[in-house]
């Protein structure tokens, strides 16, 4: 076997071979990610014939260019987590960090780990543009909080209180409208409303709320012009104050419509993939944890356990022994997708808020909890469990898929062969179902001055 190891970075990789034995076949030396230059990789990977093995690790985004072209050029390629090189004996005591010297560890990682390695397979066009919307996602709904805490923060001092009758966490209509913002962007000062007659800021508040299309609540507006009547504010009003707490409110705004936009196309996404209605299924999975969960995993059969894919998400217990020292629990790894863990957690906190007797993962945390483990201990232990029941389920369910397609086709390679003489042929239309469409002969039409068809073409 020749193993080639590549260090991936942005724009530019270093690139060794090393055969058996362990001899350099290939010292290091850079390529750029140009169609040139990868093509020239393609040549000098398709030197050594079919016992080539291309390795790199999971770099961000950087190495999927790489990964991707000799893929698709007929060479095997692995993919193997950082953490695996990291720790990769380097047999020397000098502490020698260098791109050459790194893609000199990955080729000799390969040759002595050959048997473990996967092939890489690359992800349709669905599936990579859904995770490419959960990781935005994400970004874009974590930068919302941030925004939502600073604005909280102003409002503490222009208006105080004043979200504990809109709550900030309060989630936003799909349009990503969300009251609290609408409210100060017109109310941005507790003086806009305590300066006016309660009747007439009732009669304002009625009609922001018949602008911004939200229930008007009579109640609701003596209670917000009571709040006012009470407060004192740290911050004038003044146009500056103006500015900035209209400029705050506005931003959550617009980051609430971008966060609800990707949220919609996420889910869209994640519903023409065929595992999606078995994992809604899942107890605490509501459309917007499915996508999540079926963006950051993927394909689960490309897991070859259910422990595979703990270990990926990062919540496989760790072990610290040495000598007379046995732990009982040790942390977690941690070592896998943050945003898969914080995905599948949000699904187990619906079985603490719900408490649903008759499901496995809530026994389990139950059982836990009653042991007297630490929160953290039993939700990790929960979020193991939800995660093995995922791999068994969502597999069994995609697996029964395939071998309904495969009953699908024989039967409508045996109706094929027994309606041959008329013309009809069997398609598979999008629900799986054998439709027929005939296709008669022009022959079939004619026919003869009696009046009866001729089958003479057909023997």
């Amino acid at each position: 076997m020749v193993a080639i190891g590549i260090d991936v970075s942005k724009g530019r990789s270093t690139v060794s071979a090393v055969g058996e034995g362990k001899k350099v076949l290939q010292k290091p030396y850079d390529i750029y990610h140009t169609t040139e230059e990868l093509k020239k990789l393609i040549e000098f990977a398709r030197k050594f014939g079919d016992e080539v093995r291309v390795v790199m690790e999971y770099t961000g985004v950087y190495y999927q260019v790489v990964a991707e072209t000799l893929h698709k050029a007929g060479i095997r390629v692995s993919v193997v987590n950082p953490v695996l090189i990291h720790k990769f004996g380097d047999n020397t005591l000098r502490k020698v960090v260098t791109d050459k010297t790194d893609s000199m560890k990955i080729a000799r990682y390969a040759l002595e780990n050959r048997d473990k390695l996967r092939d890489y397979a690359s992800d349709d066009e669905i599936r990579g543009s859904l995770k490419s919307f959960v990781r935005q996602f994400n970004f874009e709904n974590k930068t919302l909080s941030a925004h939502k805490n600073s604005l909280g923060a102003l409002l503490e001092r222009v208006f105080p209180g004043l979200d504990g009758i809109f709550p900030l966490s309060n989630p936003a209509k799909d349009d990503g409208s969300l009251k609290i913002a609408d409210f100060v962007t017109e109310f941005w000062h507790n003086d806009c409303v305590s300066l006016l007659t309660e009747s007439k800021f009732i009669d304002k508040y009625k009609k922001f709320c018949q602008k911004n299309r939200y229930n008007f609540s009579s109640s609701t507006a003596k209670e917000i012009y009571g709040l006012s009547s009470k407060n004192l504010t740290s911050i004038g009003k003044t146009d500056t104050t103006k500015s900035l707490i209209q400029g705050a409110a506005k931003r959550v705004l617009q980051l609430s419509e971008a966060v609800e936009d990707l949220r919609s196309e996420m889910i869209k996404l994640a519903k023409q993939l065929p595992e999606f209605p078995a994992v809604t299924a899942l107890y605490g999975v509501g459309d917007t944890i499915a996508a999540q969960l079926i963006g950051e995993i993927g394909d689960v059969r490309r897991f070859e356990s259910k422990r595979a894919l703990v270990a990926f998400a990062g919540v496989d217990p760790g072990k610290d022994d040495s000598g007379k020292k046995v732990s009982k629990t040790g942390d977690i790894s941690r070592s896998g997708d943050a945003l898969l863990r914080k995905a599948v957690y949000q699904a187990v906190e619906v079985y603490l808020l719900r408490s649903p007797a008759g499901e496995p993962v809530y026994q389990f945390l139950d059982k836990k909890r009653s042991e007297g483990k630490h929160f953290f201990v039993y939700m990790t232990a929960a979020c193991n469990k939800f995660l093995r029941i995922y791999y068994a389920r969502i597999k069994e369910y995609l697996d029964s898929l395939e071998t309904q397609t495969v009953d699908d086709c024989d039967v409508a390679e045996e109706t094929d062969v027994i309606v041959n003489d008329s013309r009809i042929n069997p398609t598979l239309s999008v629900n799986d179902n054998i439709a027929f469409t005939c296709e008669q002969d022009s022959a079939m039409r004619e026919r003869n001055t009696s009046g009866s068809q001729d089958f003479s073409l057909y023997g």
